[in-house]
This record gives C-alpha cells, structure tokens and sequence, in this order.
C-alpha cells in the first residue's frame, strides 16, 4: 500500500472504533505513537581535522564535535569499533505510516480475538473443581479486565464476556485482520 492508502485505512480504523465501546482502545494506540518507536543508535565524536585544536566555545559547536549513527548502518566490526569509541544510547524515531496502521490492527485483534479467548481460557480454569474441594467455592461467572490503576483514560473501558462472543465470530474476525495485514504489509 502507499503512504495515501495507508493513512486513508487508519483514518477508517479510527473512525470505526470512535463512537463505540471500544473507543478506549485509541487512547493507548495514540500512546504508543506519542511515544515512538525506540532504536540503538551510537554518539560519537567527530574525527577532527588537523589544526582543529580550538575550544568550542558555544554549546553548538561542542555538540557539532560529535555525530549520532544509527547502528543499523554499521557492520559488525565497526559497530564494535563505534561502541568502544561512543556511547550507546537509544533514541525515537516516529511510527511510519505503516506501523501506525499495524499497531490499530494488532490493538483490535488483541481486544476483539485474543482477549476473549483469554476469558473462555481463565473461565474453563475456574469453573473446573479442583481435587478435595467439595462445593465450597462459588462459580465463576465471569472475568473483567481492568486497566493499570495509573492509566488515565479519557474514555471508559468495557468489561468481556467470551462467553458471548461466539467461536465463529472471532475466527472470521482474525482471519479478515491477518487479510488486511498482509495487504498494509505489501
């Protein structure tokens, strides 16, 4: 897909999940692209030239003294030569458009396909009678899962029921995710 197509496609995924339940889920997508995505990257100093000897005298000129090199640009040999030589620090680069695209895709997955079979998972454990326990638990009915206590979210989160959510369903939801996933990935 082309960069056009790609944001046209999330401009639809967002659109989709606005005025539903699940509009929360756009609340941590948008957190991950605030963030970034995170990469090694080497601080190194500039080989000076000769003569080059003065003190820099202004804080541009000191950092004009070294260079950051992605590490994907390196060999081995000069990567190891580099990290003698600098600093290895990790840097943000912005989410392209294609990985803005893949992160909704996989948020929706996990909410719509993954979550729920989690439920039916933990229900099927806890609705199963353990050795020697002769009735003196009560049964599961359903499980809720809750957001980080830190987590401030504009938007209200919404419990799932797997129970509800047929079989079917998710499996032709998963199979039209992976389908629009290979279409962004070409």
């Amino acid at each position: 897909m082309n960069p056009f197509e790609l944001r046209r496609l999330e401009q639809q995924l967002r659109e989709a999940l606005q005025d539903t339940t699940l509009s929360w889920v756009l609340d941590d997508v948008d957190a991950a692209i605030a963030a970034g995505v995170p990469e090694e990257k080497i601080l190194r100093r500039r080989q000076q030239r000769r003569g080059d000897d003065s003190p820099a005298t202004s804080r541009a000129a000191a950092a004009a003294r070294y260079e950051v090199v992605d590490r994907s640009m390196l060999g081995l040999g000069e990567y190891e030569s580099s990290r003698k030589g600098g600093t290895l620090v990790i840097a943000t680069r912005a989410m392209t458009d294609e990985e803005r695209v893949q992160l909704l895709l996989d948020a929706v997955k996990r909410v719509l396909v993954d979550l729920p079979e989690m439920e039916l998972e933990v229900l099927k454990t806890l609705r199963s009678e353990p050795e020697g326990d002769a009735g003196s638990r009560s049964m599961v009915e359903g499980v809720v899962f809750e957001p980080d206590e830190s987590t401030r979210s504009r938007r209200s989160r919404t419990e799932f029921r797997g129970d509800r959510v047929p079989t079917e369903q998710r499996t032709r939801v998963s199979q039209l995710l992976a389908e629009v996933t290979g279409e962004v990935a070409s």
